[in-house]
């Protein structure tokens, strides 16, 4: 292990990330030592002849807390620079390891406090590390973990046996041609299904594949604007996602909500992205979680529809929905 004494984190400029608390976070740890402020001041205007002494410590423990939390967001954060990684705890000690030190990571999953963090462990199964879910950049981090291949698990516990978090397939590009006319037909015989099954709600759906330029994607939007799209046959360029994009119809016209929105559905399937490696090369990946979350919407879909007010309309999607990308 790579450990070193008195370490100062690298400049914000040297790192490729930083985990660490949300800067809100000193509001809480404000108004806690408020608080501590407020049982002090009561406790001078009303003192009593006699005071129990644990009312002292109890005052000194709120200012205590109050203290440690504002410490939590200075000091405790995670950055990374390459293989690299620092870690300050919350009294402002740094440790320093690279890459290869570390053998798992773990999610563990605290239901009852509501407190789920992140902890890494060194190749003798030592806790190096641990990081709180609601930090910011976690996500990023999860990826650098996935990218540089360390196995990232899910906590096992006694009365819930949770899944591994997931991991999206690495693809070569060579596959998303023959790789897509198979999520397509998968997708064909889920939708024919719901509509065969539910043939009284007279609902249609129309359904097929769209690609566009990741970076212009407007995740708002109904359809996405034209300069995000990306032309059949046209290269994968490097921001390139590919989304199964599910509209809704009847007799014929498209379906809005109460609100005008349009009723559709959309699953991202292929996507790339630069891996968060030393190197960073741009790699394609599939998103095996579609089938899933498509169930999940076409049963909440058939929930929403029935005694719903809507609106058709005549239009037209102005792209080709394909079978094949």
């Amino acid at each position: 292990m790579a450990l070193k004494d008195e370490i100062s984190l690298p400049r914000e400029s040297e790192r490729d990330f930083t985990v660490a608390q949300h800067k809100i976070v000193y509001g809480i740890g404000a108004l806690i030592i408020g608080a501590g402020m407020l049982f002090l001041v009561l406790e001078i205007l009303y003192h009593l002849s006699v005071i129990p002494l644990w009312i002292y410590g109890m005052i000194a423990a709120v200012f205590l807390l109050g203290i440690l939390v504002c410490l939590e967001v200075k000091n405790r954060q995670l950055a990374v620079c390459g293989n690299q990684w620092y870690y300050r705890n919350i009294f402002g000690k740094v440790k320093s390891y690279t890459l290869e030190d570390i053998g798992s990571a773990k999610i563990v999953c605290n239901a009852s406090g509501g407190k789920d963090d992140l902890r890494i462990y060194n190749k003798e199964g030592k806790m190096l590390c641990r990081l709180e879910w609601s930090m910011q950049n976690m996500d990023i981090a999860i990826l650098w973990l996935r990218d540089n291949g360390i196995a990232v698990h899910m906590e096992r516990n006694r009365k819930q046996d949770l899944p591994d978090i997931h991991q999206p397939l690495e693809i070569e590009e060579k596959e998303l041609r023959m790789l897509s006319k198979e999520v397509y037909g998968q997708a064909k015989k889920m939708a024919e299904t719901w509509m065969e099954k539910n043939r009284k709600l007279g609902a249609d759906l129309v359904y097929g594949f769209a690609e566009y330029h990741g970076s212009k994607v407007d995740g708002e939007a109904e359809i996405q604007a034209r300069e995000s799209r990306i032309e059949k046959g046209g290269a994968k360029p490097e921001d390139y996602i590919c989304v199964l994009e599910i509209y809704v119809k009847k007799d014929g016209f498209f379906v809005r909500d109460k609100k005008k929105r349009l009723l559709a559905m959309a699953f991202p399937v292929f996507y790339k992205r630069k891996d968060k490696t030393v190197k960073g090369e741009i790699r394609l990946y599939y998103e095996e979680e579609w089938k899933t979350d498509l169930e999940d919407s076409l049963q909440l879909l058939l929930k929403y529809l029935p005694g719903h007010k809507f609106f058709l309309e005549q239009m037209e999607i102005e792209y080709e929905l394909q079978k094949e990308v």
